[in-house]
């Protein structure tokens, strides 16, 4: 089941992300405010938890459901877009690696694209799946800050 093998590569980057971002995020200041180890790692865990709970609520609804259908492929298209913004242009633009690139360009990116043209038959489904995207990015970007504080106030 390539979606399981797609959960695997996700956790792969987010533990590449916990064990090495926090740090690399001192030389992103002018794009991103520096997060301490504790904040970020609290938050990579919520985050991956909801990336397991949307890809099991695909295994057990997908087939009976469009709606479960379009969050899944969703994520896997946030996910993959995840791999060139921010990933990739901050590596170029930062001159300096940022976590999370290797594992979402050699995992995610080839996964979860796979994943898409399977999943995908018309046009229309193409369209909800652009749209779950969008919605479920703009959720991880708003969640993320309060994840960041809440981590931060538990931990720091």
């Amino acid at each position: 089941m390539i979606e399981l093998l797609f959960l695997l590569g996700f956790s792969l980057h987010n533990i590449e992300e916990a064990l090495w971002l926090p740090n690399w995020s001192k030389y992103a200041r002018k794009y991103h405010k520096e997060v301490s180890p504790h904040e970020f790692r609290f938050a990579v865990i919520i985050v991956t938890a909801i990336g397991y709970l949307l890809t099991f609520q695909y295994f057990i609804f997908g087939a009976d459901y469009a709606a479960a259908k379009y969050i899944y492929l969703g994520f896997i298209l946030m996910m993959v877009v995840n791999v060139f913004f921010p990933h990739l242009i901050a590596t170029i633009v930062l001159k300096k690696y940022a976590p999370g690139t290797i594992t979402g360009i050699l995992l995610n990116a080839p996964l979860g694209t796979y994943i898409l043209i399977k999943k995908i038959a018309k046009i229309d489904e193409l369209i909800f799946v652009i749209i779950a995207g969008i919605i479920l990015a703009t959720f991880f970007l708003l969640i993320i800050k309060y994840l960041f504080v809440l981590g931060k106030y538990l931990f720091d």
